[in-house]
């Protein structure tokens, strides 16, 4: 009888008493956890206005000729427009291209009227440096599918800019000046190679160009 009051005794002792596999479990338990995120590279392009006339709204002389200096009025345009960017990668492309100013066609009709004006602009970012050191970072001459990090310039990137929400200022310059091209239209975006320049006046009309600046970010 006293053999399985014992037996009993301890069966019940087990079941009422919890069990300590790890003595620290009696103590304070730390464990520390390493979390991670990722934060892509990102960039901004921003301006106050997007539809804009440049200076004096003509591109023609009093002759009726196409003015040399609408590379200069565009840049001034431009620089009115309140351009700024930010790019918080370190590796990153950009390029900007343009169409010449065209009306109707954009190309020379029968009538030898010239209907395109070509011109060309350089852009700066303050604090932006391309990876070969090279001032302005970008233009148009060379056209669409060219510039740090994109075609010619493949193997070229701009680094990072733009901290503080004033973001970074964009600033343009002439480059080089501006002349009549029988071939506007069909030259579209193309390098200032591409246009075949012509010294026949401009008929009358509405002259747009399209001026674009593309930047894409990279880590």
């Amino acid at each position: 009888m006293k053999k399985y009051l014992f037996a009993a005794t301890m069966l019940a002792a087990a079941v009422s008493s919890p069990a300590f596999a790890d003595g620290n479990n009696r103590n304070t338990d730390e464990e520390t956890f390493t979390l991670r995120a990722m934060n892509p590279a990102k960039c901004n392009l921003s301006a106050s206005d997007y539809t804009l006339s440049i200076g004096g709204n003509q591109i023609s002389d009093n002759g009726g000729f196409a003015r040399t200096t609408v590379s200069s009025d565009v840049a001034a345009t431009m620089n009115g427009a309140g351009v700024n960017a930010w790019c918080t990668g370190a590796s990153n492309t950009l390029q900007m291209y343009r169409t010449a100013f065209v009306t109707d066609t954009g190309n020379q009709g029968t009538d030898l009227f010239n209907r395109a004006v070509v011109y060309d602009v350089e852009m700066s970012i303050a604090g932006a440096t391309r990876s070969d050191g090279f001032t302005p970072i970008e233009g148009t001459r060379d056209g669409e599918g060219n510039g740090p990090g994109i075609g010619i310039g493949g193997g070229l990137t701009v680094g990072r800019f733009g901290p503080t929400t004033a973001n970074a200022a964009v600033t343009f310059t002439a480059d080089g000046t501006s002349n009549a091209a029988s071939n506007g239209g069909l030259a579209g975006t193309q390098a200032r190679t591409v246009f075949t320049p012509n010294t026949n006046r401009l008929i009358a009309g509405e002259y747009i160009s399209l001026l674009t600046i593309e930047l894409t970010p990279g880590v």
